[in-house]
């Protein structure tokens, strides 16, 4: 019983401790959300079908690049890696994810136009450039 009035006395005695000095108050998350910050930023980002299982995409921001092959990995999603990132992307509603491959972090988050043609093969593909699709 005593242990119990031990416990309660000293969870009331550090509520009361951290109203009255806030400036000793634990925070328990400081840090900076990195998933608002990318969501901010637009890319520039260039998708082309290679083939029914391949994208050759490109994302330009500032010294930040990315140029490679995303492969199928399942219905709906591709991936594709370089030496500094990996990219997710779904075409069919043109959302990108970009993470850094060393810490796992995810550095871009948004959307572009989705990507018609996916999954077709790029040969029997219509060129609305110079024929009506």
């Amino acid at each position: 019983m005593n242990y119990l009035k031990l416990v309660v006395s000293i969870g009331i005695f550090s509520t009361v401790f951290t109203l009255n000095f806030p400036g000793f108050a634990m925070e328990n998350d400081v840090t900076i959300n990195s998933v608002e910050i990318a969501q901010n930023r637009d890319p520039e980002t260039y998708v082309k079908v290679q083939d029914i299982n391949s994208l050759v995409m490109q994302i330009n921001e500032g010294e930040y690049q990315f140029r490679g092959i995303l492969r199928r990995i399942g219905s709906k999603e591709f991936i594709g890696n370089d030496r500094q990132s990996r990219v997710v992307f779904n075409p069919y509603d043109g959302h990108v994810m970009v993470f850094n491959v060393a810490t796992g972090t995810e550095f871009y988050n948004y959307y572009i136009d989705p990507v018609s043609g996916v999954g077709e093969d790029p040969d029997t593909m219509c060129d609305p450039e110079t024929e009506p699709c």
